[in-house]
């Protein structure tokens, strides 16, 4: 990630409650393109489910998925 990004996201201090919901390419070393964010939803009992779908149905693919408490800022989003 630059620098610049990093020094963004920590200017968003506050924001709504959010979940992102991450995907583990099992078989990648390099970490920037080992994980990816999937999706954003704004419950985490919907993250829940939707890690579980995703896994079901990624099962044989050599990935894994997990979700993460974060905070999104509405007005960036437009």
């Amino acid at each position: 990630m630059s620098p610049s990004l990093v020094c963004f996201a920590h200017a968003v201090k506050e924001g709504d409650p959010a979940y992102a919901i991450v995907r583990v390419d099992l078989d990648t070393k390099d970490d920037e393109a080992r994980f990816s964010v999937s999706q954003v939803v704004w419950s985490e009992d919907l993250a829940e489910a939707e890690v579980l779908r995703l896994r079901e149905l990624n099962a044989d693919k050599g990935c894994g998925y997990f979700w993460r408490y974060t905070r999104v800022d509405r007005q960036l989003l437009g």
